[in-house]
Order: structure tokens, then sequence, then C-alpha cells
């Protein structure tokens, strides 16, 4: 909590951009939610503590102390560990303070020099959120150990959960429902998300209720389940130790179902939560190739570029400059490969881009690509990289297009990044032979002339051009540039309800974009997303993992009764280790079974959405990716677990 409260009050990250001031409050708001699951870590490790030393505590009433003075006894004894946490945190949040910054000023590439540093102001945060948690929680714990029986303290181990559901058939029941409202929630996703236009916030909120409510199902149930499952087969009951090993999940899952459910919820959050991340990501960067192959790109309405080039000689070094135009014709039918796809609103009205041959190749050649050939009667089709399939696949059918009572072939489709967002054509472009170029202006000056319904030619940014720098540019640079587009009033007339309304809407001529100032922008938004995701995640992880060990831990002395009795009965050692082993890998696994069963499709639906940047290759090494650091952290938690409870049970320490 220090070194990302460290991080958002430091001037030096804030400095970096315009959007990382937005990082202070973004870290606010998460904190609300660290807050409560910090809150709920506390407040469970707490009573637990109270629960184990329940007996100590009735035999101080027993002995005649006060309930008043053990609750001050408990409340003092946390206080200490509290601060000596909090010291302790404070100064591995210095390290880690450094760590984290020198990774954003990686990413900006910028230089940082380590050095201590002590803000008063993250560390007041800091003991604000941390304290302000262990008080109540201490306070409300204080308040129960007052009103706790002497014979409830006594016997508080031998007290399990009640179970909601008695009979077993009740159980199946709610287990198969379980399974259905996941089922439901999931294909309720898939379909809020198939189409990203039509996103319901409503759709969505319902969709998280069922899930959080088919999870608490789940593992109220699948005790039961696990218990029928087991119990139809006579040859799996008996074998080796498994009657040994149900009965041990069977009793634990069946008391802990609650907390179960809570922690798969949390696990759940974290796998959507990352994958949504790096989808946001991945995004963001693939726009930045995508729109951004150059370092300045203008499109204008004129073609004299002269204001913008002795602007850009002056404030940047310049490794090469070039101007260029691309035509508007009639549409030719090649968007109909876009039907029913995500591109297809990305399609502009009723009219095809096309570039000549030589303007394209010196367009490839400044990006590093290697210049193409065309025949008289070929074209090519330059379109997004994520949309080559759909093309691809198009063409296959329809590999002749007709332009202007001429017929060509579509020699191949290309997809390198040459801006075909809005630049360079909508999600395509066409490349012609030069010598069309003539009547290609005619066809233009034709579409132009005519009064075609629902078609906006107000823009006609058909002027290019394009530049390439020896450094990437600034901020400050793109908003000095900005400031020199003309604009012109245009008056409108608009029909509201019947009624026809004229006003004036003052124009730009130009449009300017830079590199650099939208990968400043994208970097911040990756540094405020990534650090936040990780942030929460990692809480949830360590804190969710922390549980279930301590769970597990604590109860190794219990078990270890049970075990002797084994030992007795002629199991050695390394069989016990191994029937350990198998009991906690199971609980284990049960947290994460339903987590990934509900995150993978999510995830998979939800990327529906970012198709039009990002690939399906990508979306699946996302999963791979977060699924296999989840699994890193989670599994050094189990390791760590199983090591120490054997030796708890074999006596070893």
């Amino acid at each position: 909590m220090f070194s990302f409260n460290a991080i958002a009050v430091s001037e030096d990250i804030i400095d970096l951009s315009s959007m990382m001031k937005n990082f202070a409050k973004a870290i606010s708001v998460i904190s609300f939610i660290i807050i409560a699951v910090m809150a709920w870590l506390i407040n469970y490790i707490m009573k637990f503590m109270i629960e184990k030393r329940s007996k100590e505590f009735g035999t101080y009433q027993i002995l005649g102390i006060e309930k008043k003075d053990i609750g001050n006894m408990f409340t003092l004894e946390n206080i200490i560990i509290g601060i000596v946490a909090f010291l302790v945190g404070v100064a591995v949040g210095i390290a880690l303070y450094q760590v984290f910054t020198s990774i954003i000023m990686n990413i900006f590439n910028q230089p940082y020099k380590i050095s201590i540093v002590f803000d008063i102001k993250a560390v007041g945060m800091t003991a604000v959120y941390f304290f302000g948690i262990f008080l109540l929680v201490l306070l409300n714990n204080r308040r129960k150990i007052k009103k706790t029986k002497v014979y409830d303290l006594l016997y508080a181990d031998k007290v399990n959960e009640n179970n909601i559901i008695k009979t077993s058939k009740g159980n199946i029941i709610m287990f198969i429902i379980s399974i259905i409202l996941l089922i439901i929630a999931l294909i309720s996703i898939r379909d809020n998300f198939m189409d990203g236009s039509n996103l319901s916030a409503s759709e969505i909120m319902l969709e998280v209720i069922l899930i959080i409510i088919g999870i608490y199902m789940f593992y109220r149930s699948v005790s039961s389940f696990m218990v029928q499952w087991y119990l139809k087969n006579k040859s799996r009951k008996y074998k080796k130790d498994n009657m040994f090993l149900y009965r041990n999940l069977t009793s634990k899952i069946n008391t802990m179902s609650i907390t179960m459910a809570t922690i798969a919820f949390l696990f759940t959050v974290i796998l959507i939560g990352g994958n949504v991340a790096l989808l946001l990501n991945d995004l963001l960067n693939n726009e930045i190739e995508m729109e951004y192959p150059f370092e300045i790109m203008i499109s204008s309405s004129e073609p004299d570029f002269s204001l913008y080039k002795d602007y850009i000689e002056k404030n940047a070094r310049i490794k090469e400059m070039y101007e260029y135009r691309i035509y508007d014709i009639p549409e030719i039918g090649i968007h109909k490969a876009l039907k029913n796809t995500m591109f297809e609103g990305r399609y502009y009205k009723e009219i095809d881009s096309v570039i000549g041959i030589t303007d394209y190749n010196k367009l490839r050649e400044m990006l590093g690509y290697e210049k193409i050939e065309l025949k008289d009667n070929e074209v090519v089709l330059q379109c997004l990289k994520t949309a080559e399939e759909i093309f691809s696949n198009y063409i296959q059918q329809n590999p002749v297009i007709n332009i202007d009572n001429k017929e060509f072939t579509i020699k191949e489709v290309m997809s390198e990044n040459l801006a075909q967002v809005s630049f360079n054509g909508y999600t395509y472009c066409i490349v012609v032979p030069d010598n069309f170029i003539e009547t290609i202006k005619q066809q233009e000056a034709s579409i132009k002339n005519e009064d075609l319904q629902d078609v906006d030619y107000t823009a006609n940014f058909n002027y290019k051009l394009v530049v390439q720098t020896e450094e990437q540019t600034s901020e400050e640079f793109y908003t000095g540039l900005s400031e020199l587009i003309k604009t012109e009033k245009r008056d409108v007339i608009a029909e509201y309800n019947g009624e026809k309304e004229e006003y004036s809407i003052e124009y730009s001529l130009a449009d300017v974009r830079t590199r650099g100032k939208r990968s400043n922008e994208t970097k911040s938004f990756f540094t405020i997303i990534s650090f936040l995701a990780f942030y929460v995640a990692l809480i949830f992880v360590m804190a969710s993992a922390t549980l279930l060990a301590v769970q597990q831990l604590s109860d190794s002395e219990k078990y270890k009764y049970r075990y002797e009795i084994l030992k007795k009965l002629g199991v050695d050692e390394l069989e016990i280790n191994g029937i350990i082993f198998k009991q906690l890998l199971v609980y284990f696994v049960l947290h994460i079974i339903i987590p990934i069963f509900i995150s993978i499709p999510a995830t998979i639906f939800i990327g529906n959405i970012f198709t039009i940047a990002i690939t399906m290759q990508e979306i699946w090494q996302n999963i791979g990716l977060v699924i296999g650091m989840f699994t890193l952290v989670y599994g050094i938690y189990f390791i760590a677990t199983d090591i120490q409870f054997s030796r708890n049970i074999n006596g070893d320490w």
C-alpha cells in the first residue's frame, strides 16, 4: 500500500504525462476495494485467532480474569503487531517504490536515478488506511470477546458452520442449479459482447449477479456432490487411502463453503480483470501501430502544407517527408466482406478509398517494407491486419472487381500497418496502377457533384503529409502544430421533430496526428491500468492464498491425531506425505476450478469487442499469461503449505 501510494503522489511520475495526474485519483478509488479486502482478511484472521485461543481465554475467565481485561490484552497484543507490521511494511515499501518507479520510467523511456524517498503524504495515507481497518476490526473482536460466554470459548473449536440445506438431495439440486446459472451467465456475456455497439450496463450487472449466486451455490453444495459421487462406486470408495482423504476433504469443504466461495469469486475477478487489462494494453499498442505508423500525419482539404512544414522543420529533426493524395470513388462492393463483422460500422458511407502504386510504394519504403509491382489489370487490397483473414476469404470467392467499367484482378491482400484507420482509407483501401489515376480523378469529381443521399463529404481530407523524425515528438509539439489548423464556418440545416433549424458550425480544414502524443497517452493509460490491475490482483491473491494456507496449517494439529492412527496401521511417512499432498492439492484446486471455468470463455467473449485491433491468437496468449502468473504465485503458496503441513504432521519441527 505504501509503495503504490508513494507512486500516486510522486511529482516525477505525475510530470511524465498530462494523463498521469489521474493516477493518484485512480489509486484512491482502488484503495476502497483494497480496504474492503484487507478488512475482510484481517477480520477473518483475528476471528480465527480468537477461536484458536478460545480455550486460553475461557481458562482466564475461570481463573477470575474479567472479560474487559482479556479484551484489553488481546487488543494491546494486536496493536503492537500492527505497529511492527506497519513499520516493516513502510521499509519494504520504500524498496518496492524504487522498483515500480524504475519500471514506469522505463515505459516512458526516461532516465531514473535510485534514491531513498520517504514521502510523509504517502506514509499518512497508508497509516490512515491500515490503522483505520485494524482498529475497527480490533474493536469488533474485542466486543465479541466481552459478549462470549465461558462455555462458548471452551468449546469454540468444536463448532462448525451450519448447512443451509440439510438433505443431500437438496444439495444436489443446488449444485445443478449453480452450474445452470453459471452457464446462463456465460451465454449472456457472449451475446452481450458479440457486438460492442450493443453493450448493456443492466445486462452486465445481471451477469455479475448470476456469477456471484452461481459461485456461492456451487461451493455450498459441492461437498454433498463429492460425497454422492464417491459413495456410488465401492471400488473407488475402498481403494487405498480414498476413504480417509474424502472424509477430510468433505468435512473441511462443508464447514468452509462460504469462505471458499468468497475466495473463488476474488480469483474470478483477478483472472477476468487481468485479461481485460492485457486486452486494453494490446488494443492501445496495436492501435498506435495501426493508426500512427508515421511520427507526424496530416490530412487536409487543401493541397498547401507549407505552414505545417515550416513548423515541423523548425521544431523537429526530419528524417523523411512525403506529400501525396488519396481519392474517393463510389463503392465497388468490397465492403460486403465486412458485413456481420466488428468492422461493419467502420466502413465509410458508400465510398472506397484509392491510392496510386507509386505513392503506396513510397509509404512502404518509408516504413521499411518491400515495394510491390502491379500489372495494368491488377490491384492490391491494403487493410488492417485484423481484417486480413476476412478479406482473404472474400476474394477467394470474388477475385475480380470492377472500377469504372474496367475489370481488375485482386492480386493479393496486404496487411502491414499503413494507417487504414480513417487516414489512408477506412479499414481498407485499394491500390491501383498509376495509369488509372486520371480515370479515378474523374470518378471522384463525379460523386462530389452528385447529390447523394446520406453521404457526408464535408471533411474531404484527401491531401496527405507524412513525416518520419529522428526522435519522438512531444505533447507540446502536437499542441503547437494543431494550433495551425485553419477553420471555416458553414451553415447547416437540420430537421428536428419535423421542424427545420439552421445554425453555423466551425469546421476544421485539416487533421493533425502525432505518434508522440498518442504514445504518451497510451503509455499513461497502460501504466495506470496495468499497475492498478497488478495492485488489486496481488492483494487478492496474497490475501486469499494466505487465508487458505493459514486454514490448512492451523488444522494440521487436529489432523496430526488422524495421521498418527494411520502410522499405527502401518502407513509409512512417504505415503502419509502423499496423502497430505493430495488433500491439499484437491483443496487448493477446488478454489480455482470455477474461476478458470468462468474466466476463459468470459475473456474470449469480452475479447470480441477488441477484435477490431487484436487477433484471437493475442487473446489466447493473454489468457495463458494471466493463468500462468496466477498459477505461479498460487503454486508457491501451495508448495509452502504442503511442506510445512508435512513437517507439522511428521514432527520435523
